[in-house]
């Protein structure tokens, strides 16, 4: 059997407020993600989706349990090693033009992750074209600049600058949430698409129980800080086990 290309167990991030008690961000969360599978994280704004993802990248230390990605246990890694654990995961954010720097091209920022392995530039900006081809943009974008684009292209580049170091899981944080819902569908049929061209395992963060139930294979309702649901969106919209599932599916019908 597989082993799991993400292992989630016993997560908790606690913050310590002076004169307050303790902020359960997260607690307790405890998931696996397979190899090609795709994965819906979904709660409400302050349910802990965003902290859950800064422990995954290493970008914020945990309480308590642990994170492995592909074998590699993140939670204990520093220096080196976190950045070995980068090259295994990629992160599209939600406002894409936020994440490029407005001063060099679309070429340039998906050249940069090349060039610091070691890809020689011509090579880099050579593979920057295919990636944009791959992500359904003319090769020229490589020579425009972020403000130049528009908000479903510019995700389009983020997409490509993401998986230029051939990353083996792919975390869509409201990745959709700033498009409008034609874009937002384009975008979804690119993730398919590539998904299954390059076997690549899909987190898929969202508030969105509909678009979680047409895209991931499986999901985690999270709530507080806690999962509080999980398991396949179909079975799980059809017969919600939770008061918070359920409030999230009345939202829908």
């Amino acid at each position: 059997m597989a082993e799991p290309i993400l292992s989630i167990k016993d997560l908790t991030k606690t913050f310590k407020l002076q004169g307050r008690e303790d902020v359960h961000a997260v607690k307790d969360a405890s998931f696996d993600l397979m190899p090609g599978e795709c994965l819906g994280v979904i709660g409400e704004s302050g349910s802990g989706k965003t902290t859950l993802v800064n422990m995954i990248t290493g970008l914020l230390p945990a309480t308590s349990g642990t994170v492995t990605v592909d074998g590699l246990e993140v939670t204990k890694c520093k220096g080196k090693d976190l950045r070995r654990a980068w090259k295994k995961m990629q992160v599209v954010f939600q406002t894409p033009t936020e994440s490029f720097d407005p001063r060099r091209t679309l070429g340039d920022g998906i050249c940069e992750s090349l060039r610091n392995n070691g890809v020689s530039k011509a090579d880099a900006l050579k593979r920057a074209e295919e990636l944009l081809e791959l992500c359904g943009l003319p090769k020229e974008f490589v020579k425009r600049y972020p403000h130049e684009v528009s908000g479903g292209q510019c995700q389009r580049a983020a997409i490509a600058r993401a998986l230029a170091i051939e990353p083996k899981l792919l975390i869509c944080d409201e990745a959709t949430s700033a498009l409008d819902v034609t874009i937002q569908a384009e975008i979804i049929e690119l993730l398919t698409e590539l998904r299954q061209k390059l076997d690549m395992s899909i987190l898929f963060i969202c508030h969105d129980i509909a678009l979680v139930q047409q895209f991931c294979d499986r999901l985690v309702v999270m709530y507080r800080g806690q999962i509080v649901e999980q398991g396949i969106p179909s079975e799980v919209i059809a017969a919600p086990k939770n008061g918070y599932t359920r409030n999230l599916v009345n939202s829908i019908l």
